[in-house]
């Protein structure tokens, strides 16, 4: 890790989860550190988009490039009575955040890891989300929705790291962070494929899909749905770093 870099993850771990007091435990965190471990997972959350996040079961750690289409999606949706899907949950930070500032708004949440399942619902709670506003259902990709469910709003995150490419990722994000949640095969598409299969059955008329995916992939994806659904609509979204980071179906 760079030299600055870790004096400065000292320090918010430091001022974060021990208000400034060196300590034992402080120190041993620190060794953690210069280890690799993720510093979010040892100061146990993270922000996102206001939405205090928890990570003690150790979803994948939220992103700033997924942060800022999320907040482009919610900053350009009319604050209307809306029906969101968040697939691949995680941490449920992207359906959490849909919640917090989309009053009218409802959200399911699929997940399918269990352990995952039950963070979701504990950040929920810790943003004190009204109830009747969500269900969350252990689902593997579309599987456990309930029958005919349709959707204004579709948001994505897959797992879409192609497995061949593991010298692309940080070993700290490697070593420490869900495998399941990072990679999947057919060089990353496996899950992105089956959302664009999906996107017609699951969209209400005039709905929208947006999925996360990597930026080198861009190519394979748009000649998937050329070949595959040609009349589909669709549009690649850059990130914050100008890179193509969405696709968005409609």
């Amino acid at each position: 890790m760079d030299a600055n870099l870790f004096e400065k993850e000292k320090k918010w771990l430091l001022d974060e989860k021990y208000s400034g007091v060196v300590s034992d435990q402080y120190h041993a965190d620190v060794q953690l550190l210069s280890d690799g471990h993720p510093l979010d997972y040892l100061i146990g959350n993270r922000e996102f988009l206001g939405c205090q996040i928890d990570l003690s079961a150790r979803p994948l750690i939220p992103r700033n490039e997924t942060e800022y289409w999320v907040k482009d999606v919610i900053d350009n949706t009319p604050h209307e009575s809306l029906q969101i899907l968040d697939i691949f949950s995680g941490s449920g930070c992207i359906g959490i955040a849909c919640l917090h500032h989309l009053s009218n708004c409802t959200v399911d949440l699929a997940e399918k890891n269990p352990e995952f399942v039950r963070q979701i619902q504990k950040n929920l709670d810790l943003n004190n989300i009204n109830p009747d506003q969500y269900n969350v259902y252990p689902s593997d990709v579309f599987s456990a929705l309930p029958t005919n469910a349709q959707y204004d709003l579709i948001l994505a995150n897959p797992p879409y790291i192609a497995p061949n490419r593991r010298e692309t990722v940080q070993d700290s994000v490697h070593n420490h962070e869900d495998y399941d949640s990072l990679y999947a095969d057919e060089d990353g598409l496996y899950f992105v494929k089956q959302l664009i299969d999906n996107a017609q059955k699951y969209l209400k008329p005039g709905g929208s899909m947006y999925i996360e995916y990597d930026p080198w992939q861009t190519d394979m994806i748009v000649a998937y749905i050329q070949t595959n659904y040609p009349a589909l609509s669709h549009q690649i979204i850059k990130d914050q770093f100008n890179k193509n980071r969405v696709l968005l179906l409609r």
